[in-house]
């Protein structure tokens, strides 16, 4: 049987740390190590966890030198990732994330 854990690692595509999967599956109070069903594929916890894997992908730092990249996804795969991801968030009644810092007003009082 797939673990929890081996399932969203397998969902990614892409490889992601395992201590991050780990830290997810913590927040979103998922046992790691239980088996993964067609239940669990369908749980909030799970399309969150799943969710906050694929954020961590579009986060990631690139670096460039000349015709070089490591690590680096295309623009049009970051914008690919985080639609996937918002979708899921939105699924389970959670907010869209944006990339773009959004205006923030202070008053003094």
């Amino acid at each position: 049987m797939k673990t929890i854990g081996q399932a969203l690692i397998d969902e990614i595509h892409i490889p992601i740390p395992f201590g991050y999967v780990e830290n997810v599956c913590i927040k979103r109070e998922l046992e790691m190590e239980d088996n993964f069903s067609s239940e669990v594929s369908k749980s909030d916890s799970y399309k969150g966890a799943l969710a906050d894997c694929l954020l961590s992908l579009v986060q990631t730092v690139s670096f460039s030198e000349s015709d070089k990249s490591i690590g680096s996804l295309s623009e049009d795969q970051r914008k690919t990732i985080l639609t996937q991801a918002n979708r899921l968030y939105l699924s389970i009644g959670e907010e869209e994330v944006s990339l773009k810092p959004k205006p923030t007003v202070y008053i003094n009082c």
